[in-house]
């Protein structure tokens, strides 16, 4: 039992950046600054199917918000701008494919499809993280399993909070 509570503690210190960089992202988007670059990443561009690229709750304001904090935390938290940078740009990056996906099914920006899309609307930023966190760390395979079943779980948990806290849209 200590070793997995110790397992534990450890993938929260290895994933505290980005997990404190989002909920601080979260809010940040919410708040009446830097409007200049809540510009939707897509531009409101649709493709042929006359659908949007993205989305509207894909901002430059979030994308760039996402990189800066998960960085200061990573720096606060261990002592490294450049790898919470990385992580925070991984993050992002890795939801860009889900989104673009949920338009083509013509679901709505901040809408999920069910169980399956809820579950892929909290992992695929945990799989960015997975992907690109060998670049600054040497990951074992039961830390990438923890950090993807510990971040999922957690990345779920602070949406429904947020959603609760009225700075999400939806639960999951």
């Amino acid at each position: 039992m200590l070793n997995l509570i110790k397992f534990t503690g450890h993938i929260y210190y290895l994933i505290s950046p980005v997990i404190i960089g989002a909920v601080i992202n979260m809010v940040f988007v919410r708040l009446p600054v830097l409007k200049s670059l809540k510009i939707p990443m897509d531009c409101k561009k649709t493709l042929k199917d006359g659908k949007r690229i993205f989305g509207g709750n894909k901002t430059w304001k979030g994308f760039f918000g996402m990189i800066v904090f998960t960085a200061l935390f990573a720096f606060i938290i261990m002592g490294n701008f450049f790898h919470g940078a990385l992580l925070g740009f991984a993050y992002v990056l890795f939801e860009l494919p889900n989104s673009f996906i949920k338009r083509r099914l013509g679901l709505q920006s901040g809408k999920n499809g069910g169980f399956v899309q809820t579950f892929f609307d909290q992992a695929d930023s945990v799989i960015g993280v997975i992907v690109f966190m060998p670049l600054i760390y040497r990951l074992t395979w039961r830390e990438a399993a923890g950090i993807f079943v510990i971040a999922t779980a957690t990345h779920y948990f602070f949406n429904v909070l947020l959603f609760y806290l009225k700075l999400r849209n939806q639960k999951g």
